[in-house]
């Protein structure tokens, strides 16, 4: 499926002759840097394609996630770094995710430990992973999202982790992820070392591929994406 971008701003674009960057100036006459336009330009691209593959999500039926969670779980569990590994991050589903439910029962049901994350409440915005097991307490976050309610000095290093299951709202040909605009997992994912790192692999189904996403220099890439009909590493 082919990026459906918004049409180019009206304005015009000034060019300067002496190499510095140019300026654009808008219909309402306010001038913007080369630098900003392009930030404009990719933060509404981005804005686009969250809203059209939000409300694709939200059309799916119970059935539909349901049966596409136990596809993805089944490439997931023959994963060979999947079966060698203890520590997994993932996620509650939410806002038409496919199911996660399945997915961290299979995961406890595999004698693996479980993290699930819960938002810090200051900035920048970032995440704490917290063990998960079916007696945990579970509290809904400021976005209605279900929360583990674990003391947080049982909190895990990212570092720590194997491989962390991560939500997102569209992925590309090259791994690039568009998560919900928050910036949780990349802002938390930045504070380590490319090697201290997990296994970054986003859930999704196969609808929400596009060939190029646009980017900025803050998007983490993914190492997998696991949809119900394939599975990608970059």
């Amino acid at each position: 499926m082919v990026a459906e971008f918004p049409p180019e701003p009206s304005g015009s674009w000034a060019r300067p002759t002496d190499g510095k960057a140019g300026t654009y100036m808008n219909s309402s006459g306010n001038r913007k840097s080369t630098s900003e336009k392009i930030a404009l330009e990719i933060k509404n691209q981005k804005e686009e394609i969250r809203s059209k593959m939000r409300r694709w999500r939200n059309s799916l039926s119970i059935v539909h996630s349901q049966r596409a969670s136990h596809e993805v779980l089944t490439i997931l569990s023959h994963w060979d770094i999947y079966q060698k590994c203890s520590n997994i991050g993932c996620f509650i589903s939410f806002d038409g995710e496919i199911a996660t439910q399945p997915i961290i029962r299979q995961i406890l049901d595999d004698q693996k430990h479980c993290f699930l994350p819960r938002l810090k409440p200051y900035k920048p915005n970032r995440l704490w992973f917290l063990p998960y097991t079916l007696g945990s307490q579970l509290e809904n976050n400021k976005y209605g999202i279900p929360e583990v309610s674990t003391p947080l000095n049982q909190a895990i290093a990212i570092s720590k982790l194997d491989i962390l299951l991560m939500p997102l709202v569209a992925f590309d040909n090259t791994g690039n992820r568009l998560g919900m605009g928050a910036g949780y997992y990349d802002i938390t994912l930045s504070q380590i070392e490319n090697v201290k790192r997990p296994k970054l692999v986003g859930l999704a189904y196969q609808e929400q591929i596009y060939d190029k996403l646009p980017i900025d220099e803050l998007d983490i890439k993914l190492d997998v994406v696991i949809t119900p009909e394939n599975f990608y590493q970059f």
